[in-house]
């Protein structure tokens, strides 16, 4: 909720998508708002003084439209910020021209009234971003200058009112107060959300839909740096005969306590997706040669805890990593470990192959194959 330093990048992929998805409505409609604006000045103001105002809003009437079709183009969370704080800076720049506008003309009768909106600017904006799915320090970081420039904007063109600005500045930090804590809930209700959706219920690992995403990205990222990437493919052997035989709720126990245990084995960097039925992707992100040899030689050596009849839960587990097997893309790699997984499968199970025709096997008493 504070930072978003730690979060995985399904969830940075997804907060990038709604927000720019939502600076492409806001702006789509603030491009005929801010048009429409154009007939209160006019009726409320002398010439040139709406005139300047009017000049102004079709500036950012034609920017808000810009960002509207700007907001449909592929995303990242950077863009999506700087976006963000191009629509803000919009109702912002208004705001403080239309403070010199209001310095020159007397304030009375409507155009009282059209001064006290233009003042409601920056508080429609700090409420504005409560639509935005935003940590702490982001909303911070957005609304912290709009404050700034509606308590000292004033002081550019009629010197500082204490009094108004004071009150001003309390109304601010109130709302903003309520904006933070709305963003806060949208961003929570969001992370529970895909995490029902990118988790498996019974094992607690990511879906094979939301590991595509999480192999995708890593490894882009292991092209740009050129550092290791490897994958597991990991089988548990003959995981059928333990619903055969007893039932698919000691099924469900034994998939768990394997994945726990799996997860017990590997560095708390790597990731275990499901990737369908009793598989399971491994991600080793930054490992070695000697790396994916010691993590897969404690699976090897421990196992994945107990079947119900006392026999471990072997594997048949298969290693390609994309340097040195020379993957072109992820699906290439993925198919690589496949491939080796059943290699491990029809030479014994039981067993890991890795590059090179390198293989670590196990004496463990395998449990019998359902018919």
């Amino acid at each position: 909720m504070l930072i978003s330093s730690d979060h995985p990048p399904y969830l940075t992929r997804h907060r990038a998508e709604t927000i720019a998805s939502r600076v492409r409505m806001v702006a789509a409609a603030f491009s005929v708002l801010t048009l429409a604006w154009i007939a209160l000045d006019r009726l409320a103001l002398p010439w040139p003084s709406w005139g300047w105002l009017a000049g102004l809003r079709l500036l950012a009437a034609g920017a808000f439209a810009a960002l509207a079709v700007a907001a449909h183009q592929g995303v990242t969370l950077r863009r999506a910020f700087i976006l963000l704080a191009a629509m803000l800076s919009l109702p912002l720049s208004l705001f403080l021209a239309s403070q010199a506008v209001f310095a020159d003309v007397t304030l009375g009768g409507a155009a009282a009234v059209d001064s006290r909106l233009y003042a409601a600017l920056p508080v429609i904006i700090i409420a504005g971003l409560g639509v935005f799915p935003l940590t702490v320090a982001e909303g911070l970081a957005f609304a912290v200058p709009v404050i700034l420039a509606a308590t000292f904007g004033p002081m550019l063109t009629s010197g500082f009112d204490w009094v108004n600005q004071l009150a001003t500045l309390w109304v601010l930090g109130l709302i903003l107060g309520v904006f933070l804590l709305q963003s806060m809930i949208q961003l929570h209700y969001m992370i529970n959300l895909l995490r029902r959706a990118s988790h498996d219920p019974l094992t607690g690992t990511f879906t094979r839909h939301s590991g595509n995403e999480i192999v995708e990205a890593q490894f882009r990222l292991s092209c740009r740096q050129n550092t290791p990437f490897a994958v597991a493919f990991v089988d548990l052997d003959n995981f059928k005969s333990v619903n055969d035989a007893h039932g698919h709720e000691a099924g469900d126990w034994v998939l768990k306590n394997a994945v726990a245990n799996l997860a017990r084995l590997l560095r708390r960097s790597d990731i275990v997706i499901r990737w369908g039925g009793e598989e399971f992707v491994v991600l080793l992100g930054n490992a070695t040669g000697e790396g994916q040899r010691i993590a897969m030689e404690r699976i090897v050596e421990e196992w994945l805890g107990t079947r119900p009849d006392g026999l471990p839960v072997t594997a048949s587990i298969g290693v390609a990593e994309r340097i040195s097997d020379g993957a072109q893309d992820w699906p290439a790699l993925i198919e690589l470990a496949d491939t080796r997984m059943y290699q491990a499968k029809v030479s014994g199970k039981a067993r890991c192959v890795m590059g090179g025709g390198a293989v670590l096997a196990s004496d463990a008493r395998l449990p019998p194959a359902s018919r």
